[in-house]
């Protein structure tokens, strides 16, 4: 056992070692970075680009998901000139990175109302009001109130216990019944191309808990077209067959897509990028 628990930290170990020097060079003050990226702090901070970029966080996960995006680059690079859709944008740490690119534009989509204020804050401590316009609003299937359940998850979800793999990690099915939740607001994906008049959305990003498969199993066919590459983070439920990476994949095969990049992290969760043909 103390064998195994000793190979698990030096594993942990050996991947943030693998990092530093993107980080050093990435990032004035580093070691409050990697303080908070290895979990030995959970502290908010102003992360300090050597670009003059500036990302103010509220904890110290987001470093994780800075490092996701800016030193793993799990959602690759952004072209100059693209129009980007951002479900799930949180604090706007993907809103930024891809904002770095020349003339750029991000509708942002964040439902909870303390991320949404931050990612105003991040916009506005940049100058880029002119590059990412901010959304109070969670993306869904239909426009409706909808429950976003809390729990002891860092991270929202349209799941309750018993359908997310994500907060059952974080409760059990006794404590469903008493879960925490917040109404939003929520719209369709096609409202965001209406009433933004969007005709061509080069990267539809998303990292929306596991509502990326009802936003896609009910946006009209027309506006796939619209749609060039959609990069995402995929959620899979644990009670519904057809909200899993193998159904999408085959429904969004139909619409024209075909898989650039599969990066599986568990049976429930991974990474995945398309492109219409």
């Amino acid at each position: 056992m103390r064998r195994q628990i000793n190979l698990s930290f030096f594993i942990g170990v050996f991947v943030y070692l693998k990092y530093l020097p993107s980080i050093i060079f990435k990032i004035k003050n580093w070691p409050d970075f990697i303080l908070n990226y290895a979990g030995i702090k959970n502290a908010g901070c102003t992360y300090l680009f050597r670009n003059g970029l500036k990302i103010k966080t509220k904890d110290g996960i987001s470093s994780g998901t800075i490092a996701v995006i800016f030193i793993k680059k799990d959602y690759g690079d952004i072209e100059d000139n693209s129009v980007i859709i951002d479900i799930g944008a949180n604090i706007g740490v993907f809103s930024l990175f891809a904002s770095q690119s020349k003339n750029i534009k991000v509708y942002a989509y964040e439902p909870m109302p303390e991320n949404y204020d931050l990612l105003k804050e991040n916009i506005a401590l940049n100058k880029l009001e002119n590059n990412i316009f901010p959304f109070n609003s969670a993306i869904g299937g239909q426009k409706e109130k909808r429950k976003l359940f809390l729990g002891d998850s860092p991270f929202p979800s349209f799941l309750s216990i018993s359908d997310s793999p994500f907060n059952a990690f974080h409760g059990n099915h006794d404590q469903e019944k008493n879960q925490k939740y917040t109404e939003i607001d929520c719209v369709p994906l096609k409202d965001i191309f209406d009433k933004n008049n969007i005709q061509k959305c080069d990267i539809l990003k998303m990292d929306c808990e596991g509502a990326e498969f009802e936003i896609l199993y009910n946006l009209p066919d027309e506006y796939f077209k619209r749609i060039k590459k959609i990069r995402m983070e995929y959620h899979n439920h644990i009670s519904d067959k057809k909200n899993n990476i193998e159904y999408l994949v085959e429904f969004l095969d139909q619409k024209g897509y075909k898989i650039k990049k599969n990066k599986k992290s568990s049976d429930y969760q991974g990474d995945l990028w398309l492109e219409r043909i």
